[in-house]
């Protein structure tokens, strides 16, 4: 369709539509042959009933998490009449809805792309009712097949944007969620949390045109990542369960209807397979807040609502938003390339190295912290708000009257920028998780100590305000935005530091006071993580996807003159190791098989991480390097490309390593498919078929072009 709205346009320069739309489809279709097609579903959410926490408060929130570098902005909406016919419409997929003659005031945090979604994703609006919207979720494929999800329905990237200015309450946030999902359906699955003075409503929008939500219990509390986690819920309870006609015989259609003590299981019913990614964050979030929850790592499923002897606080929750599995046998994923682990491959489960809550792919986490005594006109309560990542980045509260934010947070760039919050943020995270040795916990740390000071100060004004009956806009906005400017130049000042140690420090990349936007992708932590909660990244080894190492032969420095091998780990020296390297060339790969021994001529294989350099063939391409197990490939590297004609890599082991090459093939002599992939990358079925419309295309306008020039 969108090809016959572009080809039917005579109101533009024929020749220079042709160019424009020639680009575009080149670019497109690029993408489709070089990009893996695959939902990118990775948010944590959160509930902690008012009886179970330490001031009586009610907190609920998320991670939202996507990808590193991903500008998030914190912004206030004004209230606006909306003309007659007036359509809101979902630029990601074509969703439209016809909006009310009046919408409310409300503030979001949203993606500075609205042509690829919306996403307003968390805030308040004018009359008290908070939403955090989505974690997202997926129904199992049999269910898909009875109730599919509706191509043009409703989605997380315009959901907030749709119910937060629209209701009065948090119930008729509810009702109108299910009220479009009956008649228009849902583009996907999803997860929403919506609140007011009367308490939190958990809404699992579960397939096409099937959802429950319920009201949320004072004495529970609750984590979920991107699976549905709803039990048996008593239908006949009007007051507090509002749910679609047929969920229980969709998943009876489907042949994936379960009951668990006699009762109809809502999880166990739609949920496909748990998906290690969110085995991983569900156990950390259940333990982080409660060590004695009795759970464990492989349970078939875990509830929704969980006990506590434990009260849980708003530091504990922050706390919970930046696990990195402390005190659990587990490491982060995203630790294992700085271990010198490498990357694991698509769909590889390791024993040791999980996801955590606390991933590079986190953008922004929110915690709202309701309490009775604050008054609907100021939300209720606060927003705890960090815009980047909280494991180092800071959380700030924010009423919900605000009638505007810190510049800082309204900055809309899709790279870096000195005056973004956001950018500012993330690459202090790049900086701090890349050279963790050189920073430690010290940026958490600063943090956790504003933070402290900050939750102590916020429990105060609470008591001021709720003695007063409440405070304007005006009072709370001028205090909010003071606060964020010196926070701000806290983390200007901070960010300046660190670049400057690392400078001093001599330690690659040296960052310059303003990164471009591949600056912090270049991040071993950032980079290597992995963009979805549900799959593995599958790594690759190419001269531009890992930093420059610069190994110089110095006194922590072994090397093998015989091959030109070099060994660069101080440890190994001190250690009086001694080196031999054995060289086997192949027509397409070199095969080194490194040795070390100590000094009583004993064999070393396990060491500190070590930087190897290996030398390459001239004129040779280098497609991957593998540490060999049995004769087979069994571990792949990331490596460099230096100047000098060698590789270099990371790894803690020894045995043999294999270099393979790049084999080059004469391109056929009447190849015109200049946009191929090189050697080596795969052309999936769709981009072939993308290819033949785009000759197609070129035709057409080429025979149009023709015509209207003769």
């Amino acid at each position: 369709m969108m090809l016959k709205v572009l080809l039917n346009s005579n109101n533009i320069n024929k020749e220079k539509y042709m160019k424009k739309l020639i680009f575009r489809l080149t670019i497109l279709l690029s993408a489709l042959m070089l990009f893996p097609f695959q939902a990118v579903e990775a948010c944590t959410g959160f509930i902690v009933g008012k009886n179970l926490t330490a001031d009586g408060s009610t907190l609920y929130g998320r991670t939202e998490d996507l990808e590193p570098n991903h500008n998030k902005v914190f912004k206030v909406h004004p209230a606006k009449d909306n003309q007659a016919g007036e359509k809101l419409i979902d630029e990601a997929n074509g969703f439209e809805w016809q909006l009310p003659a009046h919408s409310y005031k409300y503030t979001s945090v949203s993606d500075v792309t609205p042509k690829d979604g919306i996403f307003d994703e968390v805030g308040f609006n004018e009359h008290g009712v908070s939403i955090s919207a989505t974690v997202s979720a997926k129904a199992n494929k049999a269910i898909q097949k009875v109730d599919p999800y509706v191509e043009k329905g409703l989605a997380e990237s315009i959901m907030t944007t749709v119910v937060l200015p629209h209701v009065k309450t948090a119930r008729e946030g509810v009702e109108l969620i299910a009220e479009i999902v009956k008649k228009q359906g849902a583009a996907e699955g999803n997860i929403v949390t919506i609140a007011d003075k009367t308490g939190v409503w958990y809404m699992e929008i579960l397939s096409g045109h099937q959802y429950v939500a319920i009201k949320y219990p004072d004495d529970k509390y609750s984590i979920f990542p991107n699976t549905f986690f709803l039990g048996s819920v008593d239908f006949n309870d009007k007051e507090n369960v509002i749910a679609s006609e047929n969920v229980e015989k969709v998943a009876r259609d489907a042949n994936s209807y379960k009951e668990i003590n006699g009762k109809f299981h809502i999880s166990q019913s739609y949920n496909p397979p748990m998906a290690e990614a969110d085995r991983s964050r569900a156990w950390a979030g259940i333990k982080a807040l409660n060590p004695d929850a009795p759970v464990n790592y492989d349970d078939k499923y875990f509830d929704l609502l969980q006990s506590s002897n434990k009260k849980i606080s708003v530091a504990d929750v922050m706390r919970m938003q930046r696990n990195r599995f402390e005190g659990t046998q587990f490491k982060p994923l995203d630790q294992m390339e700085l271990d010198g682990k490498g990357i694991p491959q698509r769909g590889k489960v390791d024993p040791v190295y999980k996801y955590p809550l606390g991933n590079p792919n986190v953008m922004e986490a929110h915690i709202f912290q309701l309490k009775d005594n604050i008054p609907a006109s100021m939300g209720g309560g606060t927003m705890w708000l960090s815009v980047g990542s909280p494991r180092f980045a800071p959380y700030l509260p924010y009423y919900g009257n605000i009638t505007n934010t810190y510049s800082a947070y309204q900055v809309d760039t899709t790279k870096y920028d000195k005056n973004s919050w956001y950018w500012v943020a993330s690459h202090i995270y790049d900086m701090a998780a890349k050279h963790q040795k050189l920073f430690g916990n010290s940026i958490q740390e600063k943090w956790k100590a504003l933070e402290a000071r900050l939750i102590e100060e916020q429990a105060k004004l609470d008591e001021q305000y709720a003695a007063a009956g409440g405070a304007s806009s005006e009072e709370v906005t001028a205090s909010s935005m003071a606060r964020a400017e010196e926070v701000f130049k806290e983390m200007k000042a901070l960010e300046a530091e660190m670049e400057e140690k690392i400078k001093n420090e001599q330690t690659p990349p040296s960052s310059s006071s303003e990164p471009s936007s591949s600056t912090s992708e270049s991040s071993s932590t950032s980079s290597t993580s992995q963009s979805s909660s549900s799959t593995n990244e599958t790594s690759t080894s190419s001269s531009s996807d890992v930093e420059k190492p610069k190994p110089n032969e110095t006194s922590d420095t072994l090397v093998d003159t015989a091959t030109g091998v070099r060994l660069q780990n101080a440890d190994l020296v001190k250690a009086n190791l001694k080196l031999a390297v054995k060289k086997t060339i192949e027509e397409n790969a070199d095969s080194y098989d490194i040795t070390l021994t100590n000094p009583k001529g004993e064999a070393v294989s396990q060491v500190s991480s070590t930087l190897v350099t290996v030398p390459v063939k001239q004129g040779a391409t280098v497609e991957s390097v593998y540490a060999m197990k049995d004769g087979k490939q069994a571990e792949k590297f990331d490596f460099v490309l230096n100047k000098d004609q060698t590789i270099s890599f990371k790894t803690t082991h020894f045995s043999t390593y294999k270099v393979n090459y790049k084999v080059v093939k004469e391109a056929p002599k009447q190849n015109r498919r200049g946009f191929l992939p090189s050697t080596g990358e795969k052309v999936t079925f769709l981009g072939l078929v993308g290819i033949v419309i785009l000759g197609v295309v070129i035709f057409i306008l080429a025979k149009r072009s023709k015509k209207n020039n003769d």
